[in-house]
């Protein structure tokens, strides 16, 4: 039964809610949608019951809740006694990270990370994915979390996080509020685009690619280099974009709002990227610690995402 999986469910019970699990645990919903739907099909019951927005466990769902609880507390304590013990953990810890996993990621998963190992610096640099790679490859960053992959002979991939590119609405606009948009219907809107190197948009782009269309006919009205800089835009009425889920769920503006895109398969993978071997004891460690926590363990990328929920 994967950790994580019981995170998500834990969170869901606590919550009542999908969307604020997934805003606690700086996930996707439909992370912790896929989350829920292993462990029932694993346990083969249903765990919770989905009324409209809230979700509330069934009686095999509060069974499991509390072991869950007591599960994902005695891991924890393992894996920061096992930490604690190593006391030559320390000095500077070298990141580069796309917008979306530096924004929206890195800083639970360093909050968390540091306490364990206080004698460690981060040093994180926000960019976009190409760059990050880069930065990784050249030797400038111990490690780097994007938002897509690129074949290099001497990098490794792991997935760290399963995330959803929407639409991002401007409040006044019509489409405000609807829960889905097709792709068909971005023709001739206003478009908020990022730059070449951005995962987000790269994303975009391969999905578009998959399904056949080269153009989905809106029109660019401006170019921006972050995720906060794109929901800016938005929230005062330049246009639409395309945003990570993280994101929707973390941003402060009000006049955004989220919309599935249908007819593209928007899903992708977020990754750590690192070279062969790592030279300091802080990188290391903080790799070692983020793959513990992964659902599936030491795994690179080369397998299919779950289906969508």
């Amino acid at each position: 039964m994967d950790v994580s999986a019981l995170r998500s469910f834990v969170a869901v019970c606590q919550t009542g809610s999908f969307r604020e699990a997934a805003r606690e645990r700086h996930v996707s919903q439909p992370g912790v949608s896929r989350h829920v739907q292993r462990l029932e099909a694993e346990l083969g019951v249903a765990l919770l019951v989905r009324q409209r927005k809230r979700a509330a466990p069934t009686a095999a769902g509060s069974r499991l809740f509390a072991y869950a609880v007591d599960a994902i507390a005695a891991h924890d304590r393992i894996i920061e006694s096992l930490a604690r013990d190593d006391a030559a953990v320390e000095g500077e810890l070298r990141i580069a990270a796309s917008t979306a996993p530096g924004e929206y990621l890195l800083p639970g998963l360093l909050s968390q990370f540091t306490e364990i190992y206080p004698r460690v610096r981060p040093r994180v640099a926000v960019t976009d994915s190409a760059s990050a790679i880069a930065q990784v490859a050249e030797g400038h960053a111990d490690l780097g979390f994007t938002g897509m992959k690129e074949t290099h002979p001497s990098l490794v991939w792991t997935v760290v996080a399963e995330d959803e590119l929407v639409l991002a609405v401007p409040g006044r606009h019509p489409f405000a509020g609807r829960a889905s948009v097709d792709v068909s219907e971005l023709k001739g809107l206003p478009f908020i685009e990022r730059e070449p190197g951005s995962g987000t948009w790269t994303g975009l782009r391969r999905a578009l690619n998959r399904a056949g269309i080269k153009e989905p006919g809106y029109t660019p009205v401006m170019v921006v280099n972050t995720t906060h800089a794109t929901l800016a835009a938005v929230n005062n009425g330049f246009g639409f974009s395309i945003v990570s889920s993280l994101a929707v769920h973390e941003h402060e503006f009000d006049q955004v709002y989220p919309a599935r895109l249908t007819g593209l398969d928007t899903a992708r993978s977020l990754f750590m990227v690192r070279r062969g071997t790592l030279d300091s004891s802080a990188a290391r460690a903080f790799g070692d610690w983020v793959l513990a926590r992964l659902p599936r363990g030491r795994e690179t990328l080369e397998q299919q995402l779950p289906a969508r929920a």
